[in-house]
């Protein structure tokens, strides 16, 4: 069935006392334009800390970071070669220390700033969704986050969240709706699309998820459990494989992209995998990578719905909606189109339940 509505009607379609499960990432400034000597405009565009590795590390160091970068119009730019930028009494210098395939390694150092954090809120610029062809406007840094973001880490918005607002927020709490939040830093790998027409064939993108033991208390309870986009999908899933793989007697650093199709599974439910995870976990937090693919052939551990925006075609996300309702997505998807559903980052929403 379809039911067409508007996304402040949400939860009368939810159940009293089920959890809605939110990413609770924060959209960093990672676009950040330099000049080199010459006068010529290169962009940055940072994906990941290398040195120190971690995201909130980095993100606090003082005086230097290392990154690894997309870099735009930088083909004459030469390892060893500095770039500068200057606003008010903040300066930062990047300098080209590798090139790997496509990507570089850069490393900022700055005057004038605490951290940098600061450097990125007075220097850098929000990185819109490469198919949005705009420049970036002063509403962007308001739109291009959700109310909730909290851990700063991610280089696109976990968009599914955009939609919502604190009326939505507060007529979920009046319903006793529980929350809970995971961590899935976003990295530009969301964007990438699948070239081939063999899926299996696909290379999965690697993002860090971070989950508190509060939490997967929490996801122990038996509930009814809706999560707020692909993302927040792809942490819980790949926290059950987490789960799986401690009890094999291996604490993994990161969930391999074939890892839910390859491994035996010695669970009966999600609730039981996150119970034996509290209670085998040392540390306030569970921290990791995650490859993992959901594929049509993927059976959800997780939740029993997804809120979350229209995808295009040959892409992951597409994927993971099939992996939802089956064969069902096409008449999702053409009753869509026909009815002028907007789609993409700042598009509409829909709340899909799991078909069994």
């Amino acid at each position: 069935d379809i039911t067409d509505t508007t996304f402040n009607e949400l939860p009368n379609f939810l159940p009293e006392g089920c959890r809605v499960i939110f990413n609770n990432t924060k959209v960093i400034n990672a676009r950040i334009f330099m000049r080199r000597s010459t006068g010529a405009k290169i962009q940055l565009f940072l994906l990941n800390p290398i040195s120190p590795a971690e995201m909130e590390t980095a993100m606090q160091a003082k005086e230097s970071t290392a990154w690894k970068v997309m870099v735009g119009g930088g083909k004459r730019w030469k390892i060893g070669e500095s770039l500068s930028l200057s606003f008010a009494e903040i300066t930062l210098e990047a300098e080209r220390i590798n090139i790997i395939d496509e990507t570089s390694e850069v490393r900022f150092k700055w005057s004038g700033a605490s951290s940098f954090a600061d450097v990125l809120d007075h220097l850098g610029n929000i990185p819109l969704p490469p198919y949005m062809k705009r420049e970036v406007e002063e509403s962007d840094f308001f739109r291009y986050q959700t109310t909730y973001a909290d851990v700063v880490g991610s280089v696109a918005a976990p968009t599914a969240g955009l939609h919502f607002n604190e009326e939505v927020m507060n007529q979920l709490l009046c319903k006793q709706i529980k929350r809970s939040t995971v961590t899935l830093h976003i990295g530009a790998g969301t964007f990438k699309p699948v070239s081939s027409n063999d899926f299996r064939t696909h290379k999965m993108h690697a993002e860090q998820v971070l989950v508190t033991r509060e939490e997967i208390s929490q996801l122990a309870e038996e509930d009814t459990r809706i999560c707020v986009g692909t993302t927040s999908l792809r942490s819980l899933e790949s926290l059950y494989w987490f789960a799986v793989r401690l009890k094999r007697g291996d604490r993994p650093s990161i969930i391999g992209q074939w890892d839910p199709y390859e491994l035996e599974d010695p669970f009966e439910s999600y609730e039981e995998a996150m119970s034996y995870l509290h209670q085998n976990v040392s540390g306030h937090d569970v921290e990791f990578e995650t490859e993992i693919m959901i594929t049509p052939e993927y059976c959800i551990k997780s939740v029993d719905a997804i809120i979350t925006n229209f995808h295009l075609p040959k892409s992951t996300l597409l994927l993971l909606v099939y992996a939802f309702i089956q064969e069902d997505w096409k008449k999702v998807y053409d009753y869509a189109l026909k009815n002028n559903y907007r789609f993409l980052s700042f598009g509409d929403s829909s709340l899909l339940w799991v078909q069994e």
